[in-house]
């Protein structure tokens, strides 16, 4: 039996411009240091989910593979890891870290800021915002 899939082209993906804000930074670092269990892993961003108003992000640690973009963000020296689908949404973003236990919420907020650009079915209306395939491979 053979099928067609879909792989992102990660060479029509541009490498994404991501900021971290220092409080960001110093958690990461401070995770790093404190976790063993992180050894030779690296903080990643994905896509986790797509609501009405855009898509929603995670950020955790995991390997790199080799679709992966590395990602250099000032003041630290590990890199950030985001795979081809999640960097052609995520083009221009700003990472956070929040701690407000009076709402129940700890953690890495990302902020994409084309996010206005995903609201609904946005591919319907601008397909030019799919992002690009390599060609059908039969499996």
């Amino acid at each position: 039996m053979t099928f067609k899939t879909n792989k992102i082209d990660r060479e029509g993906v541009t490498t994404p411009s991501i900021l971290f804000s220092e409080r960001a930074v110093q958690e990461w670092e401070l995770i790093i240091e404190n976790d063993f269990t992180l050894e030779g892993k690296q903080l990643r961003i994905t896509i986790d989910g797509k609501e009405c108003d855009g898509f929603t992000y995670a950020v955790g640690f995991d390997d790199k593979t080799d679709e992966d973009f590395e990602i250099s963000i000032e003041g630290i020296d590990h890199k950030l890891v985001i795979d081809p689908f999640a960097a052609f949404y995520l083009q221009v973003a700003t990472v956070d870290f929040v701690q407000d236990f009076s709402q129940d919420a700890e953690g890495f907020v990302v902020v994409n800021h084309s996010q206005r650009h995903f609201y609904g079915k946005f591919w319907r209306a601008h397909p030019e915002l799919k992002p690009p395939l390599e060609e059908n491979q039969e499996q």
